[in-house]
């Protein structure tokens, strides 16, 4: 496992998991959760913009990366334990979280039912916007084991081959990250994202929601869930798909800056 010279690395027994985490830098805890099929190596590009300013930590969800995956435990309460035990096993004091897609559902739902967690979230392109996909539980959970099975038998290169707009080191990391995913996360899919604007009703931390490029419609719709945070913010990044950081990161990362410094 290649890592940036000045990140450190480690395995924390939370919520009855072993998770491995990431940490680098200096100053108020900023805390980064992945979404679905990555890991918390896949932040490094970010990561290398804050170290000088935020003590980092990133971590693999359960089932992902280096982190243990049992066969229960993927709800969304499960995953909000992990965050939750993890921040209080490191003593973060007052944490800013950043999560993408699953992880931006994770943070979301910290903040809601944890109000005096984090300073701050941070939320990008976050899983649960506009409720469960067309497809069932059952056919979303066997999407996801046939995509791991595939992925197991694939090389990295194969793999590197899949991701021909990332420049070679991220293309590298999504590749490793695929192939570290285990079957139990189709848990995850199958459970489903319970719908944001319930937690953005209970959010009372100052918000950032980053969100991918849409038509009008949608984009009316997510500035209509936005109003139920008390203290938030929605910007939609032009041209931006899901993985707003990969695919748009200047824009993004400006938007992430401004809000950061707001709190400063």
């Amino acid at each position: 496992m290649n890592l940036p010279d000045d990140w450190t690395t480690d395995s924390c027994p939370v919520n009855g998991v072993d998770l491995q985490y990431y940490r680098t830098g200096e100053g108020p805890s900023l805390v980064m959760a992945h979404g679905l099929y990555a890991n918390g190596r896949c932040w490094e590009p970010l990561v290398a913009d804050l170290a000088d300013e935020y003590d980092i930590v990133t971590y693999d969800a359960r089932g992902h990366g280096r982190s243990e995956a049992p066969e229960s435990g993927y709800e969304i309460e499960d995953r909000v334990a992990d965050l939750v035990g993890l921040v209080e096993a490191l003593s973060l004091d007052d944490p800013i979280l950043l999560g993408h897609s699953m992880g931006g559902s994770t943070a979301a739902w910290t903040a809601a039912t944890h109000p005096d967690l984090p300073r701050a979230i941070a939320l990008e392109d976050p899983a649960g916007m506009y409720g469960p996909p067309d497809m069932g539980p059952d056919e979303r959970a066997e999407t996801v084991r046939k995509n791991v099975r595939e992925w197991s038998n694939s090389s990295l290169e194969e793999l590197e081959r899949d991701h021909p707009n990332c420049d070679p080191g991220l293309a590298r990391r999504l590749a490793v990250a695929n192939t570290e995913c285990r079957p139990q996360i189709a848990e995850i899919p199958r459970e489903g994202y319970p719908r944001l604007e319930r937690a953005f009703a209970d959010i009372t931390c100052p918000t950032l929601v980053l969100k991918a490029d849409a038509d009008t419609e949608t984009r009316a719709e997510d500035l209509d869930i936005a109003e139920n945070l008390s203290d938030g913010r929605l910007v939609h990044i032009p041209d931006a798909g899901h993985c707003i950081f990969r695919e748009r990161y200047d824009p993004a990362y400006a938007e992430l800056r401004t809000f950061l410094h707001r709190l400063s």
